[in-house]
């Protein structure tokens, strides 16, 4: 689907209206594959997210300094992982440990993953055969200052 914001704001409707969607089909293990620009809205749409799972979304900021952040409510647990200044192999790394640790967890768990080109094939691989789980890709691209296109693909 394609999509139109007009503001940091519209796009963080976007992903609460997209995520309720999900809440719906009742899935454990929720990837959002971030692609974008530099300042293109992807930590805005990860502010949505937060929002409709009911996390503070003054808690997400871009988190390319820490490369991941992590939060928790009752329901859900949330990571944000920024890989802006890492290469593949530490990407890879990073969030093979990552999925082996939190798969066996009984929360329902949302990865976000800003530039989410800098995965391995082998990685996005892993990620599609996990049961109970749904797969979005978020393709955001600057129109303007505030203008973006976001195209939406669920792949599960």
């Amino acid at each position: 689907m394609l999509y139109v914001t007009n503001s940091p704001l519209d796009t963080q409707k976007l992903a609460i209206s997209i995520v309720k969607k999900y809440l719906k089909k009742n899935k454990k293990y929720w990837f959002f594959f971030l692609y974008g620009e530099l300042g293109s809205g992807k930590t805005e749409f990860v502010k949505g997210v937060a929002k409709a799972l009911k996390f503070d979304d003054s808690q997400i900021r871009s988190p390319t300094f820490l490369v991941i952040s992590e939060l928790k409510n009752k329901k859900f647990e949330l990571y944000h992982l920024d890989f802006y200044r890492v290469d593949e192999k530490f990407s890879d790394r990073i969030l093979h440990d990552l999925l082996e640790e939190k798969l066996y967890i009984k929360k329902n768990i949302v990865f976000c993953f800003e530039w989410a080109e800098k995965l391995s094939n082998k990685i996005k691989n892993l990620i599609e055969n996990i049961n109970s789980s749904v797969l979005v890709s978020v393709k955001i691209k600057i129109l303007n200052s505030t203008k973006r296109k976001i195209y939406i693909d669920e792949k599960k």
